[in-house]
């Protein structure tokens, strides 16, 4: 979804990233599955799910990570955090009207 929007995002100069809990060679078969994205996939997977755990995310229960997506200011403060359930998508629209209140 955010693929569509990507060219939107960077107008706004903000850097969309995707991040998992996924193998680097399980995002490589994704994006390639994906017909290739415009913007960096990241792996969380050593140590497995530490930036997952750190921001929050992390399901014990499930032992998968949470889908979320974060605006993080210039200075690294987050300014807004939206979590989701397995199924839903994210609004780019509603992240990029995030991204217009940093100014």
């Amino acid at each position: 979804m955010f693929r569509q929007f990507n060219s939107r995002f960077e107008e706004k100069n903000a850097q969309v990233l995707g991040i998992s809990c996924d193998h680097v060679n399980a995002h490589r078969a994704w994006t390639t599955a994906m017909g290739g994205l415009p913007y960096p996939e990241l792996s969380d997977w050593h140590p497995h799910g530490k930036a997952t755990k750190d921001y929050g995310l992390w399901n014990e229960e499930r032992g998968v990570g949470r889908r979320a997506v974060f605006v993080v200011d210039k200075q690294g403060i987050v300014r807004y955090k939206e979590t989701y359930e397995p199924g839903d998508i994210p609004d780019p629209a509603t992240i990029l009207a995030e991204v217009d209140k940093l100014g």
